[in-house]
């Protein structure tokens, strides 16, 4: 039913939509929508709620101002209707409200008192004079730092930890966590740690919370963030843990640090984005570990990600935290009391909006209405929805979430507003995965395609959408394999997306998991699967070459022949005589040089029914236990081993010393001799040091050249 709801009105824009008297006529409302409407879908119902002031939530509560009732209902919310006593409406209901109802006034109590307050700062400011611990005035001010929260009270969202961080301060004033040694957990279970981690998204009031919490508990905050240098020696050096102050910045006489905090006797150090310690801050994580450890001070540790690797030291000595990010009727007040004192005329709709775009960051709501202010007073509904898209935070979503927005109902649906970026956009969040995702769940939807068909044609369409969706998906993969081919081409993951995900998610796009289908999404089973095939076709390799003293074969014809053919001879046996065909087996597997690791490997490649799990359930655990032992008994042939399996050391290649290095044996820089070398060679290329080459005696030295030999003879006979 929800797949049907979703899938668009059966009478668009049937209805004409009145022109409202007052543009905020559903101020104040809530509602919440079930079923499906006749001329409106359920995103344009919903936008014109809040386009006209309204609120929408998911689920009635008592809270809920009208349920907007559709054709189709869902059974649990008419459940909740009965038993609160909700209004209902329908579709005419709906229109002729927005027609016909106005805008009721709103309180701006909290307006006027930031107003009271800037006004009582600059008096204070004028009496005081100029100085450098003096503050702008608020005029000069950013905004953030304008109207950043003064009070716990002002603080948006996250009132329970707000109150646990504000009771473990109290622990350090008031009662004996330090004399205690932090031996006493407390109603929380805060008090045994010293420091407390604050994690949390950015702009939700994190460090504004720490920093009053501090204040009101007694204590003076000194911050330290990622602008000041926190490496392990300034840490070390900066704080001092046997007092009850930091003096690493005390000048002068005066007490206070260089930022002009006045120490006192008691303070508290605040440790803002932790998980923002780079490499200008080399150590400083195992010394804050190391100080956290034996400080006599609070210390509030301040970060976005408490899963980052570099905080794991901090984990197991300090409380965490969450902050999450607060729903936007928590924000509204807050900013719409901002806008009243800045005069400017912004309606809860657009405020909730912008917060939404923003995923409820306090900091960009304020920075976007500052800047917006410098142009224009006024914002209407537009304009706050092209703010909004125009600073919209860009979120990663997990494949789960991206599987169920593009295998749900409303993606493809005829009011579907998205365009073809908008979903190749999705496959971008995580391109390795969602393509994996899809083929793995892409028949477990209920395709809205076939929603109003019966009997054989509805069947036949099915299996026409399945083969539309497969044919897409193994274009997908001739597209994968030029992208990660050797020519690697990635202008084509474009292509890619739509073949692999936006394509097959067009014909069989309907109810699923998300949406109340009976079939949940399930993770890729092609991952544990690859995996499996690489390990056994590293074993598969190893079988092959042992067995190739025996046989001719390559991998694949061991697969395809030889190992169904070693079934019967060491593997059946066992499973039909027992312990009693152990040594027939081994036998065998010792003529073909296997292991009794590779045995495990052919059971392991077994199918049908040499399925591995039949064969293991067929050999009985005392075979098991005797095959193994008996093997590990006896003495096997080795088709071929390295030394050091069999503890002998290998030989040394030269025994001048290690092999020297590339480098060293051979350096561009010297200097070569080629000239003896050459002459060398030309000596041994001439004709006159070949022994079976003899040269003629020239004629006119004939006389001298025959003295001078007897000259020798008589040289020597007068030797001897």
């Amino acid at each position: 039913m929800k797949a049907a709801r979703a899938a668009g009105p059966s009478n668009p824009g049937s209805k004409e939509i009145p022109v409202p008297k007052d543009p905020n006529c559903l101020a104040g409302l809530s509602f919440v929508f079930t079923g499906e409407l006749s001329s409106l879908s359920r995103d344009d119902a919903v936008e014109l709620a809040k386009r006209y002031g309204g609120r929408v939530v998911g689920q009635p509560s008592s809270k809920t101002s009208y349920v907007i009732v559709g054709a189709d209902a869902g059974p649990s919310k008419l459940r909740a209707i009965e038993k609160n006593k909700l209004k209902t409406l329908d579709e005419d209901g709906f229109l002729n409200l927005i027609g016909t109802r106005k805008e009721k006034e709103a309180i701006r109590e909290n307006a006027k008192e930031m107003e009271r307050r800037e006004k009582l700062a600059a008096k204070e400011a004028a009496t005081t004079g100029p100085g450098p611990s003096a503050k702008p005035a608020a005029a000069n001010m950013l905004w953030t730092q304008r109207y950043a929260p003064q009070a716990l009270k002002e603080i948006c969202g996250n009132k329970g930890q707000v109150e646990k961080l504000q009771d473990w301060l109290g622990s350090w004033s008031v009662s004996s966590s330090l004399q205690s040694g932090f031996k006493k957990p407390g109603k929380n279970g805060m008090n045994i740690f010293r420091a407390v981690m604050v994690t949390g998204p950015p702009g939700i009031g994190k460090t504004t919370s720490a920093h009053l919490c501090a204040k009101l508990a007694g204590f003076t905050p000194i911050e330290l963030n990622a602008s000041d240098a926190r490496s392990k020696k300034l840490v070390e050096n900066s704080t001092n843990i046997n007092n009850t102050s930091l003096d690493g910045w005390m000048h002068g006489g005066h007490a206070t640090n260089a930022a002009g905090v006045t120490i006192t006797d008691k303070s508290c150090l605040i440790m803002d984005e932790v998980d923002g310690m780079s490499a200008g801050d080399r150590g400083g994580v195992g010394a804050l570990c190391a100080l956290i450890k034996k400080t006599r001070i609070p210390i509030i540790c301040i970060a976005n990600d408490r899963g980052a690797q570099k905080l794991k030291p901090l984990v197991n000595v300090t409380f965490n935290l969450s902050y999450r990010r607060p729903e936007p009727a928590a924000i509204r007040s807050r900013i719409l009391s901002i806008a009243f004192k800045e005069k400017m005329k912004i309606p809860a709709n657009v405020i909730d909006q912008l917060v939404e775009g923003a995923q409820s960051d306090i900091r960009q709501v304020l920075n976007m209405l500052s800047t917006w202010k410098l142009s224009a007073n006024t914002m209407d509904f537009d304009e706050g929805k092209a703010l909004a898209k125009m600073n919209e935070k860009y979120s990663v979503m997990t494949p789960f979430g991206v599987i169920n927005k593009m295998l749900g109902p409303q993606m493809f649906s005829p009011t579907s507003r998205e365009t073809l970026g908008d979903k190749i956009e999705l496959y971008f969040h995580d391109p390795s995965f969602v393509p994996l995702f899809i083929q793995e769940n892409y028949l477990k939807t209920q395709p809205s395609r076939v929603r109003n068909m019966d009997g054989p044609e509805k069947t036949m369409k099915h299996l026409e959408l399945m083969y539309k969706a497969a044919e897409s998906l193994s274009d997908g993969d001739i597209v994968d394999s030029l992208i990660h081919g050797p020519n690697q081409y990635w202008s084509l993951m474009p292509l890619h997306a739509v073949c692999s995900t936006v394509r097959p998610a067009s014909f069989l796009y309907g109810m699923g998991a998300g949406y109340g289908g009976p079939n949940a999404m399930s993770f890729p089973q092609w991952l544990g699967q690859n995996s499996k095939q690489n390990k056994l076709s590293r074993q598969l390799t190893d079988v092959q070459a042992r067995m190739r003293l025996r046989v001719s074969g390559d991998k694949h014809e061991i697969r395809q022949s030889y190992i169904p053919s070693l079934f019967p001879h060491i593997v059946q046996p066992l499973m039909s005589q027992g312990a009693n065909a152990v040594d027939d087996v081994i036998d065998f597997m010792d003529e073909y040089f296997i292991t009794r690791e590779d045995w495990d490997t052919i059971v392991e490649l077994g199918v049908g029914d040499r399925l591995d799990t039949l064969v293991t359930k067929g050999i009985s655990t005392a075979t098991k236990t005797s095959f193994t032992k008996k093997y590990n008994s006896r003495d096997h042939p080795i088709a071929f081993h390295k030394a050091e399996a069999l503890g002998k050391a290998p030989k040394k290649l030269a025994a001048a010393g290690p092999a020297p290095d590339l480098e060293e044996a051979f350096d561009v820089d010297d200097e070569i001799a080629d000239d003896e070398d050459e002459k060398n060679d030309a000596s041994d290329d001439s004709p006159e040091n070949d022994s079976l080459i003899k040269a003629p005696k020239a004629k006119g030295k004939s006389k001298a050249a025959s003295a001078a030999p007897k000259g020798s003879k008589a040289k020597g006979g007068k030797k001897g």
